[in-house]
């Protein structure tokens, strides 16, 4: 039995996509193995200008360069406008971001980063009671 004309091709793309898929996970994959531990300071925290330090680290330890990292404070009851921060970074792996915190009460911050590669993410951390000026 003869191939049928255009299989060759055929394969040839399957075999491609099935590769670029892999390369996909494999990156996602390290993507979600990311960790970001976050000081506030002062400490305790309150109502107020805030200095949040992150700490980024991959799944070996390793601390992750060379992201941009946005921050979207968010109180934890609904109706409150959010409040933005860019981080930056002053050691490998350690950003610091300006915030202002507000309102008294509890925040959600979300950490939006883009890596190096450009894969994009997000994490969060919570500051419990903060406290009025």
């Amino acid at each position: 039995m003869l191939p049928r004309e255009g299989t060759k091709g055929t394969k040839k793309v399957c075999v491609l996509c099935l590769l670029c898929l892999l390369v996909a996970s494999c990156r996602n994959h390290s993507a979600t193995d990311l960790t970001v531990a976050a000081q506030i300071t002062p400490r305790p925290a309150r109502v107020g200008h805030a200095i949040v330090t992150l700490l980024v680290t991959n799944g070996s330890g390793k601390n992750v360069s060379g992201a941009r990292i946005k921050l979207e404070g968010n109180m934890s009851h609904s109706g409150m406008a959010p409040v933005f921060a860019d981080a930056t970074e002053f050691e490998p792996g350690r950003y610091r971001a300006n915030i202002e915190l507000n309102m008294a009460g509890d925040w959600i911050v979300l950490v939006h980063l883009t890596l190096a590669d450009g894969t994009k993410m997000d994490r969060q951390f919570e500051i419990k009671g903060v406290a009025p000026a």
